[in-house]
This record gives structure tokens, C-alpha cells and sequence, in this order.
């Protein structure tokens, strides 16, 4: 009664309204890949490229390449690409003959080049990396692979295809006194390449340089019908060329730093976008497209007209045409250290800019049809934008208990349309999770697949979709793929819509739930207006709300119009991934998939989207005379107290070793008791002297950290390992 309480309190309350385009895909897709780039091809195949660890002790990684047929459900083929020491693949195009061609950088004197590829010398190492381009062909064979750049030190960011073959490569010179990128006769150049941009085009076999711009270019690149290039960027230089009538023609002065405390400051970075004709000699247009804050571009793309749409992140002083939201503004007045999102177009002049709103971020495609497709996120890690996601209209919609807390929750994604008229959004889809960062977006028909990488697989799984054999609730940081559905029509009114799915203990996204584990869904359309509580244990169907894993229906404990609290059933324990179904009142929300484990432990949390301290957050706890612990009612070093345990509870089916959990630190483990099917009570005894891991006040009111770790048998044959370590922290009084 106590835990159902508490979930009631936690949980009640909370009113969200539905978005619609619908997630189609959604996947954990490799460990130890990192993809920076996504493609597809005419026929609706879909490729990825990126960085694979091959040396987790040394950080090693290579390149690799994957093509995936047009439901994501199988691999066409799968192909590493490096030599010895670090290889880093950025960007991926793909020609009308399903060739692709992968541009990055090389520190590997070994790196394979082809015969007639040596446009660049091999790099000596780690401190002079070597920009590439490898053309494979449909089968994922190499047509060939080119080193770029002479003996001058780079790393190539883009790349593009035009219709007669040629290769278009962009990207920026090393920092450093080495010898300058080679340019060639008639092409745009300056003397200085350090630390600028390098454009150039090469002939569809590979070994002949067509141009060699220096000065221009950029990590973002685009072409038109007419030949024209589009490069956009970013720089903390200002001697990038603009020219005169464009929109800024002189990049903005402004000082910022990079971290807390701002121990002295810098120039901040500015974003531009450079319209070139094909020759790379003249500059149609160029222009800096920023405030006085850091501007960091994230895509480009140019639409029939001409029309140029910028994405990425921003300070407070972009030039937003729209209110834009708040952001936070760091300790020293005009120095930022939080930035929002932007799409903005420049109209074919580039003289004007038509239109910029706080969206995307993490990549832009535009279609025929007049709309504009970005991807985007919040959280720590996506260029300082903690702590705005509240305020970003893409996910205003979205539970605050879905989004970025800094705890359980870090980072999150999501894809919007926007109209290209009028920057107008006109649908926005949700993707959860709490380590996840897209990185790239490409468009097929009005279907929007992205690429990502996360630390855990605890976003929204689709069926039908490649993913590991081995799925397990902590794997190595990998790769995710995505895809949202443009052209689903409006769900009915009443449709149930998940936005995300938590472990109900700690408020921390699920990724592989244990059997008997408590869950909450948030989202819209859950079940009545008034939440409704189950009398039992066993209740199966709870205001006209039904949920099953498999052929499975869960109990339920809660139901509401913004939450269900359910109970993962006692589904095979040798199922890997359970299909998940909501049903309310007769109308279903889109399937998902839960990954099955044997043991998923955690604390129950007062507050777990409130951080107590450095040490952790504060669990839900009964002191000896079963009262609730707290700042005011501590307990008494050496005394007895009482935790609350999710994600342990046996599965009665099966004859069982008893639950053993060890700690550290002077606790001592008194007994483990049976709430109800789903709870486990820890008893615990508190150390008679405090040793680590405490704060104390000067009235010696201590917060405690305390460590459970599971050595014992769970079910036959399963071991809660020494892995799945779990705590929190207590009120404790040192007198």
C-alpha cells in the first residue's frame, strides 16, 4: 500500500496533449558504432556510416558502412574500412546506381588507397590526420578509395554526387604551422589554410582533381539542377569571405566560455553558408547567419528555388523571427552557456532571411511538396542545450517525466515538419530514451530515417526490426535507427498515444524490464479522466484499460488519461523481446516492444527527477519505528531501516536459491522481504560509524549513500551479477 501510494502521488495529476506522425522504426542497431552520416537510395535502401570501436582498451575505431534493405529488416552488407591506428568516417552520399561514397578522415599511415588515389599523402599518425573519399560499389566493394589533401593535415565533413559522377568533398585544414592544402589555378584560395575549410571536386574515377578551393567550405554541402555548390559551417575565425548586400556580410564579434567558472573568454563561433559556382572559383553569394552567441551549423539543404534551410544550435541572440524561447544565461552577463535549436531559410539571393524557428538541430531535408523535415534533441551533450527542452514547441506536448532531468534522463530526439512557407510546424514525433543523440537525417518519399548513437537501449522498439541477438539492458554504447512516417493520417480521437515507457521505481527510462517489475506509461488518451486504482494485484482490466506482453495480459495497479501503472507479466523467461499492447476502451496504440530479463533492479525514489546530492537521490525509506525517513525524522547510526526494491521480485514458476544482496561501507543486509508479487522490502542495518560516501550538516543531519549488490541466484541458471550494483541515499543523524 505504501509503494502504491507513493507511485499515486508521484504519477497523478498530469495532463499531456497527442502529437501524431508515427515512429515506424525504431531500433538499438549495433554496439561500438558511432554513425555521423545516413543515405538512402532511390530504392528506398538505407545506409549508415560511421565510426566502429574495434579497441575498446585504446579507444580504436574504423570505419564501417552498412546497407540495410527498405524495411530495415535485414542487412545487404556490412563493411569495415581502415588500417592501424584511427579512422573516422563523417559523411555519406549515394549516386542513381546505388555507388556510395563515404568522406572522412585517417591518422593510418596503412590507410587502403587505390591505384591512382595518392591526391594525398599517407598520414604519419595520430597528429596529422589525412582527409579521404572510398567510392563502393552496389555490393559494398571498393571502387575506390583516395586520400585527399597533399601533405597538409584535414578532416573531410561532406560530400555529394552529381549527376555526371563528380565527387564534391568539403572539410577543414588541421590546426598548425604543416604545409598549407594544395588549391588549384582559377579555384577561390588564400595562403594560410590552418584551421579553414578546403573545397574541391573530384572526376568519377577517383584520380583527378577537377578543383581545389581553400578558404571556403565547411561540414554541411549541397548542389542545385544548375551545378551550383552550397557549403555551410562554422568558425571561430573571421576572415571567413562574405560578400557585399548579403545578409551579414561581416561575422559577428563576441566573446564567450566554454565552461563554468569562465576562467578567461574567447571569440565564439559564427555559422555561415557559402553559395559557389561549379568551378569553385566565384562566390554568387556568402554570408554569416548568426547572433552573438555560438552559432554551430548542424545540416543544410537547398530546395528547386534556390531556397537555403540552416539547422543547429544557437545563443540567445540568434536572429529568431518567432519569440523565441527562454534560455538560460550563464554566470557572466551576454556569455551563454545554453543554446537553443534553429532552422532557418535564406531566401535564393541569399540576401534575406525569410524565416528562423527554434527546431532541429541534428539535420535537414526538404522535399517537392513544400515541407522541411529536421531532427533534433535536448539534453546535456547536444551543444549546451540542457535546460530549455520545456520550451522548445517541438516537445511541448511531450510528459515532463519523458524529457531531460540531468539524473535518469539525459538526452532525448525527436523529427519534426515544418512548412516551408511559413517555418509553421506541422507535426512533431517524440523519441525517448536517456543517452540518445541523433546525428543525421535522410528522406525517403515522406518517410524521415534517422541516425544516433546512445550509451542504453532504453528507447521505443518497433517489431520487424534489425537489432542485436544478444539484447541485454547494458550493452556497449551503439548505434540507433529510426524512421518517422510523414503521411499517416490523424489517429481517431481517443487513440491512445505512449510517449514513454519508465521504470516506476526510479523514473528511469526501461529498456529490458525483469518479470513482476513495475512499470509507468506516460502519454495521452491512457484511460479515464479521473485515475483509477485497482483493489488487487491480479487486475487485468481497469477502466476499459487492457495491456499485454506477448499473450500475456499485465495486472494493473493505476490507469489514467496520462499514466498507466502496470506489472510486467510472467511471460517465457527465454522470450528476448516482448510485443507490448495497449488497448483502451477497443482503441490500441502503436505496438512496442519490451526486452525481457531475468533481474532489473532498483531503488524506489522519493523524488527521483530530484537530485539530492552528488552522492544520489534520495530513496524511499522506513525508519525502525516505520516511520518515513527524512531531513526532519533521520535515522540513528546503528539502527534499523527499511528500502523498497523494483525489477527483483521471483517469478513463483520456478524453484529458487534465496535472494542474497551484499553492501559496503559498515551497512549490513538483515533480511529481504515480500511486499506484495512486485516489491522487495530491504532491511537494512545503518553502520554504527560513518566511513564514505556521506555529507553531513554542522547539526550532523547526514545524507548517506548506501550500495546493494546482487550475489545471489534470482532464477535457476541467473545471477544477479556484481554489474547490476543499485542505491540511494538516507537521512542519517551522525549523533
Amino acid at each position: 500500500m505504501l509503494i502504491r501510494t507513493l507511485l499515486f502521488v508521484l504519477f497523478s495529476g498530469l495532463s499531456f496533449a497527442a502529437t501524431f506522425p508515427a515512429l515506424t522504426y525504431s531500433t538499438y542497431l549495433r554496439d561500438s558504432f558511432s554513425p555521423n552520416a545516413i543515405a538512402t537510395d532511390s530504392s528506398g535502401n538505407v545506409y549508415m556510416a560511421g565510426n566502429a570501436i574495434v579497441d575498446p582498451a585504446t579507444r580504436q575505431s574504423t570505419i564501417l558502412v552498412v546497407k540495410l534493405n527498405p524495411r530495415g529488416s535485414q542487412y545487404l552488407y556490412v563493411r569495415y574500412l581502415g588500417g592501424a591506428v584511427k579512422d573516422s568516417a563523417n559523411a555519406i552520399a549515394v549516386d542513381s546506381a546505388g555507388n556510395v561514397y563515404v568522406a572522412g578522415s585517417t591518422a593510418s599511415p596503412d590507410f587502403p588507397v587505390t591505384s591512382g588515389g595518392n591526391l594525398g599523402t599517407a598520414s604519419p599518425g595520430l597528429s596529422s590526420p589525412r582527409s579521404f573519399v572510398v567510392k563502393l560499389d552496389a555490393s559494398g566493394e571498393i571502387v575506390f578509395s583516395d586520400l585527399l589533401g597533399g601533405s597538409a593535415g584535414s578532416a573531410a565533413q561532406a560530400v555529394a554526387v552529381n549527376a555526371a559522377g563528380q565527387i564534391v568533398v568539403t572539410g577543414m585544414v588541421s590546426d598548425g604551422a604543416g604545409p598549407a592544402f594544395p588549391s588549384t589555378a582559377g579555384a577561390y584560395s588564400l595562403a594560410n589554410t590552418a584551421n579553414h575549410p578546403y573545397l574541391l571536386e573530384l572526376d568519377p574515377t577517383g584520380t583527378k582533381v577537377i578543383f581545389s578551393a581553400t578558404g571556403i567550405g565547411g561540414s554541411a554541402l549541397a548542389l542545385d539542377t544548375a551545378g551550383n555548390i552550397y557549403v555551410a559551417g562554422s568558425t571561430f575565425l573571421l576572415d571567413y569571405p562574405t560578400t557585399p548586400g548579403a545578409y551579414q556580410s561581416t561575422l559577428p564579434v563576441f566573446q564567450v566560455c566554454s565552461f563554468p567558472p569562465c576562467i578567461g573568454t574567447h571569440q565564439g563561433t559564427n555559422q555561415y553558408v557559402t553559395k559557389v559556382d561549379h568551378a569553385g572559383s566565384t562566390l554568387i553569394y556568402s554570408t554569416a547567419v548568426s547572433g552573438k552567441g555560438n552559432t554551430t551549423n548542424g545540416g543544410l539543404a537547398v530546395d528547386p528555388m534556390g531556397n537555403v534551410y540552416l539547422t543547429g544550435y544557437a545563443g540567445a541572440t540568434y536572429p529568431y523571427t518567432v519569440t523565441t524561447p527562454p534560455i538560460p544565461i550563464g554566470p557572466i552577463d551576454s556569455i551563454f552557456f545554453f543554446e537553443a535549436p534553429f532552422l532557418s531559410k535564406l531566401d535564393p539571393t541569399g540576401k534575406t532571411l525569410l524565416f528562423s524557428v527554434p527546431v532541429g538541430g541534428a539535420g535537414v531535408q526538404v522535399d517537392s511538396h513544400g515541407f522541411v523535415y529536421v531532427s533534433g534533441g535536448a539534453g546535456s551533450g547536444l551543444a549546451g542545450s540542457f535546460g530549455i527542452q520545456n520550451n522548445l514547441p517541438a516537445l511541448a506536448n511531450v510528459p515532463t517525466r519523458c524529457l531531460p532531468n540531468g539524473l535518469g534522463i539525459h538526452s532525448i530526439a525527436y523529427v519534426s515538419q515544418i512548412d516551408a512557407t511559413s517555418g509553421n510546424q506541422l507535426g512533431s514525433q517524440f523519441i525517448g530514451g536517456s543517452t540518445l543523440v541523433t546525428s543525421s537525417v535522410a528522406l525517403f518519399g515522406s518517410t524521415v530515417w534517422i541516425a544516433g548513437s546512445t550509451s542504453l537501449p532504453d528507447f521505443p522498439l518497433t517489431a520487424n526490426a534489425v537489432t542485436l541477438p544478444g539484447f541485454q539492458s547494458t550493452p556497449l554504447a551503439g548505434a540507433y535507427l529510426g524512421a518517422v512516417d510523414f503521411s499517416q493520417s490523424q489517429p481517431a480521437a481517443g487513440t491512445p498515444q505512449i510517449f514513454c515507457i519508465l521504470d516506476a521505481a526510479d523514473l528511469s527510462p526501461i529498456g529490458a524490464a525483469a518479470r513482476n517489475q513495475l512499470l509507468t506509461v506516460f502519454g495521452t488518451g491512457l484511460g479515464p479522466l479521473a485515475g483509477v486504482s485497482a483493489r488487487d494485484n491480479s487486475t487485468t482490466t481497469l477502466a476499459g484499460v487492457s495491456l499485454s506482453l506477448g499473450p500475456i495480459t499485465a495486472p494493473l495497479l493505476y490507469v489514467s488519461d496520462t499514466q498507466i501503472n502496470f506489472a510486467v507479466p510472467l511471460v517465457d523467461p527465454a522470450q528476448r523481446l516482448a510485443p507490448m499492447q495497449l488497448t483502451v476502451n477497443g482503441a490500441s496504440a502503436t505496438p512496442r516492444q519490451i526486452p525481457i530479463t531475468f533481474a532489473n533492479p532498483s531503488l524506489f525514489l522519493t523524488d527521483p527527477q530530484t537530485q539530492l546530492s552528488a552522492i544520489g537521490s534520495l530513496a524511499v525509506a522506513l525508519n525502525a519505528d516505520g516511520s518515513a525517513n527524512s531531513a526532519t525524522n533521520p535515522a540513528r547510526l546503528g539502527s534499523a531501516i527499511s528500502v523498497f526494491v523494483n525489477g527483483l521480485a521471483p517469478d513463483p514458476r520456478f524453484n529458487q536459491a534465496p535472494l542474497q544482496l551484499s553492501t559496503t561501507n559498515g551497512w549490513a543486509v538483515t533480511a529481504i522481504v515480500p511486499v506484495n508479487p512486485f516489491v522487495l522490502r530491504v532491511d537494512l542495518q545503518v553502520p554504527s560509524a560513518l566511513v564514505n560516501d556521506f555529507s553531513c550538516s554542522p547539526t550532523s543531519l547526514c545524507a548517506v549513500n548506501f550500495t546493494l549488490y546482487g550475489v545471489g541466484s534470482v532464477n535457476v541458471g541467473q545471477i544477479v551479477s556484481g554489474g547490476q550494483a543499485f542505491g540511494g541515499v538516507v537521512y542519517v543523524n551522525r549523533n
